[in-house]
């Protein structure tokens, strides 16, 4: 009984042996056909120019030029930790420059404690629009006053200007919500999102309008 205890005790140790010698058996120097009759076919094979990486299911075995420059011995899976794709960044709106996206601009005016201008236009065939834009919108004095207190959203209603579906889809939606009959309608929100105001084209320049807004 002793005798077969101690048999199967050094068939064991041969075994653990050959397994660990056959997982370490490629070196550094050793060619391709080395490896290959070592080890067998692997699992994957991936060659960039003289450069070729072959993954086995213990190993991952590196060679140039036909020659194995690397040997690796591979974690098991649950070893390594999975990375967690980047989380997308919130578009962040510049000073003074408009936005279509009313989501972005919202969150925005609550994190920085800053009134939302909604500007409901005809960009393309709305005469109104286009003197409210050129007279006061588009002036330097507008965009230095609106850099400091506003978060500019243009929502735009072109007839001959091309738009994507869900851009439409959203404008739509905020003058359904917004309740606006014509263009153009200004809608001032606060930074929590309640419309504290309504504007429209008046003459005089940016001046006027920035003391309308001014008094909100």
């Amino acid at each position: 009984m002793q005798v077969l205890g101690i048999m199967k005790a050094i068939r064991l140790i041969v075994v653990l042996a050959g397994s660990v010698l056959s997982a370490f058996s490629v070196e550094i120097g050793d060619t391709y056909e080395k490896v290959i009759t070592e080890k067998g076919q692997p699992a994957a094979k991936l060659e960039a120019g003289q450069t070729m990486v072959l993954n086995y299911a213990d190993q991952r075995i590196k060679l140039k030029a036909g020659k194995v420059v690397e040997v690796n011995a591979k974690l098991p899976e649950a070893a390594v930790a999975p990375e967690e794709p980047p989380a997308p960044a919130a578009p962040v709106i510049a000073p003074g420059m408009w936005t279509t996206q009313y989501a972005a601009a919202l969150k925005q005016g609550r994190q920085q404690k800053t009134k939302v201008f909604l500007f409901f236009t005809g960009s393309d065939w709305c005469g109104w629009c286009k003197r409210l834009d050129r007279e006061v919108l588009a002036t330097d004095k507008f965009r230095a006053y609106a850099g400091k207190n506003l978060v500019l959203v243009k929502l735009d209603f072109p007839r001959d200007v091309d738009q994507s579906s869900s851009e439409k889809a959203q404008n739509e939606q905020l003058a359904q919500r917004f309740n606006v009959r014509g263009f153009p309608t200004v809608v001032v929100l606060d930074s929590a999102g309640k419309e504290i105001s309504r504007l429209g084209y008046q003459p005089g320049g940016p001046g006027p309008f920035i003391d309308e807004l001014k008094k909100l």
